[in-house]
């Protein structure tokens, strides 16, 4: 596979007029990895890390969550980082993103980290597509930027941080 991982300078510049983030959330946001309690109900660990880094972004550029499972047990934290466009059982990223179009936001200056096959197509659209360094190889093979994180563990703060430095914050 070709990657299209791109120079540091066309990263920066791409960076730079990002007005929307989206994150999947298995294997971006958290390792990936579910539990469950007794009781059935799934249980997810979130980075704080990754937390952060939204928190410092976020008063800059919207947030959106664009995930293929239902979102019950990622709402809760969701909420607390004021993640503002959610879309659950999506499978279909392209499904999902259309469900956001009344933003107006352009494919161009929207940012997505994905980590699986069915994240290719959205990844493949936006102006700015990121992958955890865990990453299925086809999404890393189509990302723009590889982090040096895996999923759950710090790879949106790298995509935070880049976006923070390319509009000087």
């Amino acid at each position: 596979m070709t990657s299209r991982a791109l120079p540091r300078d066309e990263l920066l510049r791409r960076a730079a007029a990002i007005r929307l983030v989206l994150l999947d959330v298995d294997g971006v946001l958290t390792d990936g990895r579910l539990y469950y309690g007794a009781d059935g109900e799934a249980l997810k660990a979130f980075d704080v890390k990754d937390g952060h880094g939204i928190v410092l972004l976020r008063d800059h550029v919207d947030f959106g969550v664009v995930s293929g499972r239902p979102g019950k047990a990622s709402e809760k934290r969701l909420q607390e980082l004021r993640v503002k466009h959610l879309v659950f059982g999506e499978r279909d990223k392209l499904a999902g993103y259309a469900k956001l179009a009344h933003l107006g936001v352009p494919d161009g200056a929207v940012a997505y980290m994905g980590d699986d096959v069915n994240d290719v197509p959205l990844l493949e659209k936006v102006g700015l597509a990121a992958a955890p360094a865990d990453a299925r190889e086809e999404a890393r093979a189509v990302a723009h930027l590889v982090t040096a994180a895996p999923g759950g563990r710090g790879a949106v703060r790298e995509l935070c941080d880049l976006i923070l430095r390319a509009k000087g914050l």
